[in-house]
């Protein structure tokens, strides 16, 4: 082949390049096929067009995936991998409204539907966030400058309040925080495994999250006074050495964790409260098993809750690897609490078991459930029937 040939070769390649991965709103989005570089246009280019997309193949992630949010946005991730390098500072994935952008390529007002099916998640090399749980035991290596720094980072308010996500379906992911199966939730990189603000809905199942430096599966309301975000299922999950198992935080509704398996966390299924006066309404935490964990079920501050049959297994034996629990409440273990619940509230079938034939079962206090004042609100309405409990030093604590 001569020059002139090889030249015309040479433009042809890159001019199919860019048109394969050139953003427009209504291109079809091609499979990058493990290009890291493509990976941002790829996944902008599905929900320009609300076309769905399959990724394969193996990424290698240093910055952040940043895609806003337009028009539906569907993914199959089943045959991906993306892996986090030592320079990801921040989230790995953002799928964020925008003022602007998110009205493009004829999405107007109008609200996206989002789903995310399978990929596994490596975060054990990725800076930690700014945000975590204890940040003074973040290895010096890890201390990113980030204030998130989570794998699947969904936000559904753009900056001005504006709504744009309406269900929000995640299923099928692995994720990895730490390089050892051994390691405790402190020496994970990253961030949360899935977090995710102010979806209409949003259903979050069959995931499985091994060591996560704060919560696995971080679901919030979003906009002014947490007006955006209720009706969330989180369910079939499986999560490991995490310092939060599932949380859900900043008065949403409508709010069920149901049969997710948990070992080894410092809190496992939670309502958080994170500004007083934000409320939780209507809270079921059904089927669950949460085996150590310093805080299994713990809810603080809501409305009408219903905790029917959990179990909880080994209440009181390490955690992380630590004698003494990272209690918040005190040098104390508690399967069940409510703290500032009012309403209807219903704890019935669980099954709370301490443990047995350890040293730890003379020298650690385990309550099986608790209740207490939060945020100035009494404990009122709570009906405790037909529970067991073995090898604890109080079945019932009430504060």
């Amino acid at each position: 082949m001569n020059f002139k040939l090889r030249t015309i070769s040479s433009l042809s390649a890159a001019i199919l390049s860019f048109q394969i991965y050139a953003l427009d709103c209504n291109s079809e989005p091609v499979n990058p096929n493990g290009d890291s570089n493509q990976l941002q246009a790829a996944l902008q280019q599905a929900t320009n067009t609300g076309l769905p997309i399959k990724l394969t193949g193996t990424y290698y992630i240093s910055s952040d995936i940043k895609v806003y949010l337009k028009n539906d946005l569907s993914v199959d991730a089943s045959g991906a991998s993306f892996i986090a390098t030592t320079s990801l500072d921040g989230d790995m994935f953002s799928l964020d409204a925008h003022d602007i952008k998110s009205s493009e390529c004829g999405a107007g007002t109008g609200l996206a539907n989002v789903s995310w099916d399978g990929g596994s998640f490596d975060m054990a090399n990725a800076k930690v966030s700014t945000v975590v749980p204890y940040t003074s035991l973040t290895p010096v290596a890890k201390q990113g400058t980030k204030a998130t720094a989570d794998a699947l980072s969904i936000r559904g308010v753009s900056n001005n309040g504006s709504s744009k996500l309406n269900h929000l379906i995640v299923e099928n992911i692995t994720f990895n925080g730490t390089s050892s199966s051994s390691d405790p939730f402190y020496l994970a990189g990253g961030d949360s495994g899935i977090l995710m603000t102010g979806a209409l809905k949003a259903t979050i199942k069959n995931n499985s999250f091994y060591g996560v430096r704060d919560a696995a599966i971080y679901v919030s309301a979003g906009g002014a006074n947490g007006v955006y975000g209720d009706h969330f299922t989180l369910s079939n999950n499986y999560i490991e050495r995490a310092f939060d198992g599932i949380t859900s935080k900043r008065g949403a509704d409508n709010i069920k964790m149901l049969d997710n398996t948990m070992n080894d966390v410092v809190v496992g299924l939670s309502i958080k409260r994170v500004f007083n006066g934000w409320t939780a309404t209507n809270v079921t935490i059904k089927g669950n098993i949460i085996t150590k964990g310093v805080r299994p079920i713990s809810i603080e501050r809501a409305n009408n809750v219903t905790i029917e049959g959990n179990t909880i297994y080994d209440l009181g034996e390490k955690v992380a690897g630590e004698t003494n629990p990272r209690n918040k409440y005190g040098n104390h273990y508690e399967g069940i609490a409510l703290n500032g619940v009012q309403g209807t509230n219903s704890i019935r079938l669980n099954t709370i078991n301490g443990v047995s034939g350890s040293t730890r079962e003379g020298s650690t206090t385990t309550y099986g459930i608790v209740t207490r004042d939060e945020d100035s609100r009494t404990t009122t309405g709570v009906t405790i029937v037909d529970n067991s409990f073995s090898k604890l030093d109080k079945w019932v604590k009430h504060y």
